[in-house]
């Protein structure tokens, strides 16, 4: 079966001073090298306006990874937003009008790496 993304193929995405290596989907290779340059420009890329709950989730996700090394669920991340804001924006289907593309698209722009089963 063949493979849904290359993952030897890499590319070099420069904007501004700084240029980011990413793989074939625009996912970040080095976690460390995010900022909000790069989350920026993916949000346009992926036609996503930022707002604040979208920010406040790209952080909960970066931190979440960097604790524990691992992607967080997306009930973790709704549990996140309606402790944050209120109960109705705690659902999986607030959270996909947030991010239309899921989880992944999420991941994307918090700098996350790829998971083996986002294809």
């Amino acid at each position: 079966m063949e493979a849904c993304f290359n993952p030897e193929i890499r590319r070099e995405v420069r904007l501004t001073d700084k240029t980011y290596l990413v793989n074939d989907r625009y996912y970040l290779i080095d976690f460390s090298a995010w900022d909000e340059q790069l989350r920026d420009w993916l949000a346009e890329k992926t036609d996503l306006e930022l707002q604040p709950e979208h920010l406040a989730v790209i952080d909960f996700l970066r931190e979440s990874y960097r604790q524990n090394k691992r992607h967080p669920v997306i009930r973790t991340v709704t549990s996140d937003l309606a402790r944050r804001y209120a109960t109705e924006k705690g659902t999986v289907k607030y959270f996909h009008t947030l991010f239309p593309g899921g989880i992944h698209q999420a991941y994307l722009l918090a700098g996350l790496p790829m998971q083996d089963s986002c294809c």
